[in-house]
């Protein structure tokens, strides 16, 4: 059962879920108390804590005067938050409220009232994985809108509490102190975008939606992922070292380049000049020199033999 209580001067969802017969749990009571208790009574439910999603002023403002009206009446209420988010509550977290109301300019009063009891301190200090109270749920954390901003999320149900991580077309703000906003897209990428597309979302304001909605239609995901930039592209890695016959080939090669330049020089021959262009016409062979075997000429010793012969003859 999920019961939606719209409360305090920013409109903030509170829920109230059970999973029992009997028994329920508060998420985020940001203001209105006398109406929350009013409708568990009329839920004829018996709370069993306070869980939030974080330490925002408009998510626990009624936290104190619930928790003394719950005690009033035999009920014990303890208050579950996650430890990186413990700061907004007690007399310290009072100090945070009252500065972050002042920055923006609004009287304490407007969530607080005039005579407020404070804010306890947390009873129980939630981390991934933990169930909260005796509800079918478990805690996911999901950093990014503050250090300790977490959902709560049931499997058999199929309903996730997404506090001001994620809307209804809308991402939570991360301009306020704690506030990341690379935690948080990357929150709403790894954790809540893989559940089941059919996971009903309650958000800490506005209407509910699902995750198969936000995939498709939240405008904020489709801007951050067209921000994104692309990664860099991966270094070369170093060559590798040559083996061991490359390297002595190398070390060869060097010793005989640098023998070659310090052995002395030949003397300079004589010029040989180069033949002429060739025309159009063939060129002409010369004749063969005595004592030379050239192309076309006789051997010198056949020469010899044959004038010798004429010259007998005449």
């Amino acid at each position: 059962m999920v019961e939606r209580i719209v409360v305090g001067p920013w409109r903030t969802n509170c829920y109230i879920f059970s999973s029992a017969k009997k028994e329920c749990i508060i998420i985020d009571p940001g203001g209105d108390e006398t109406e929350i208790a009013s409708r568990v009574d009329v839920l004829n439910m018996v709370p069993v804590g306070i869980a939030l999603s974080h330490g925002h002023v408009d998510h626990v403002a009624a936290v104190g005067r619930l928790k003394a009206g719950y005690e009033a009446r035999g009920y014990s209420l303890p208050v579950a938050i996650h430890g990186s988010d413990k700061v907004y509550l007690g007399a310290a977290g009072m100090d945070i409220h009252r500065e972050s109301l002042e920055f923006l300019g609004m009287d304490e009063t407007g969530f607080f009232g005039s005579e407020f009891p404070g804010l306890p301190r947390a009873d129980i200090r939630l981390k991934a994985g933990d169930k909260v109270f005796s509800m079918d749920l478990v805690v996911l954390e999901t950093p990014g809108h503050t250090p300790g901003s977490v959902c709560f999320y049931s499997e058999r149900e199929g309903v996730l509490f997404s506090g001001d991580t994620i809307f209804f077309d809308g991402v939570g703000r991360t301009d306020l102190p704690g506030g990341n906003e690379k935690k948080l897209l990357d929150s709403i990428a790894k954790t809540i975008m893989i559940l089941p597309p059919e996971t009903r979302v309650f958000p800490g304001h506005g209407p509910f939606t699902t995750i198969e909605r936000e995939k498709r239609g939240n405008s904020f995901l489709r801007a951050a992922a067209a921000q994104q930039v692309r990664p860099e592209r991966p270094e070369r890695p170093a060559p590798a070292a040559p083996a061991a016959g490359k390297a002595v080939r190398k070390t060869v090669g060097t010793a005989l380049r640098k023998a070659a330049k310090t052995a002395p020089k030949k003397p300079a021959g004589k010029t040989v000049k180069k033949p002429a262009a060739r025309s159009g016409k063939p060129a002409k062979k010369p004749a063969g020199k005595a004592g030379k075997a050239g192309k076309g000429a006789q051997p010198a010793g056949k020469a010899a033999v044959r004038k010798a012969a004429l010259r007998g003859r005449t």
